[in-house]
């Protein structure tokens, strides 16, 4: 990926770069603009000038080593019946099966979807089970809810 940055020099005047950003790059690794530096003196070539690499914290995802984590949010008769969703990787989308029965926390890992490591691989994608319950419910959404109540013999106090 190629990133542009602007850049004061040491003489107070903006200069921009286009920098090369290598996959897998760490945090805090730096990356090393050849000859960019302060002037060389008595006529000595110039310096080279490092940058830093910062990697934003993402409110989709955390990065740990080459992993990444995330939250995968399903409905309750999603994680009753069991589907297949639709879940955002860091680079594209990929179809995962929700096996029936799947309860909140339950993990998910997808292999080989996680950050680049540089060399051609990827750590993995895994993603952390949410069952959120709809809070404002039409009449035939509660009228369903409550034939529920009554036929099920599901009581999650009594495993």
């Amino acid at each position: 990926m190629n990133k542009k940055i602007s850049l004061r020099t040491v003489d107070g005047k903006m200069k921009t770069f286009n920098i090369k950003v290598p996959a897998g790059i760490r945090n805090n690794e730096k990356i090393r603009l050849i000859g960019q530096g302060k002037a060389g003196q008595n006529g000595g070539k110039n310096g080279d000038l490092f940058i830093k690499i910062q990697i934003e914290k993402d409110s989709k995802f955390e990065l740990v080593g080459y992993d990444l984590y995330t939250s995968l949010y399903l409905t309750p008769w999603e994680a009753a019946l069991g589907t297949r969703v639709n879940l955002e990787a860091i680079d594209d989308t990929v179809s995962i099966y929700i096996p029936a029965g799947i309860e909140s926390g339950e993990k998910l890992r997808i292999p080989g979807k996680g950050y680049k490591d540089g060399k051609g691989g990827r750590g993995d994608l895994t993603a952390s089970v949410k069952i959120m319950v709809p809070k404002n419910l039409t009449k035939e959404e509660k009228e369903l809810y409550e034939k529920m109540k009554e036929i099920s013999q599901f009581n999650p106090r009594n495993k």
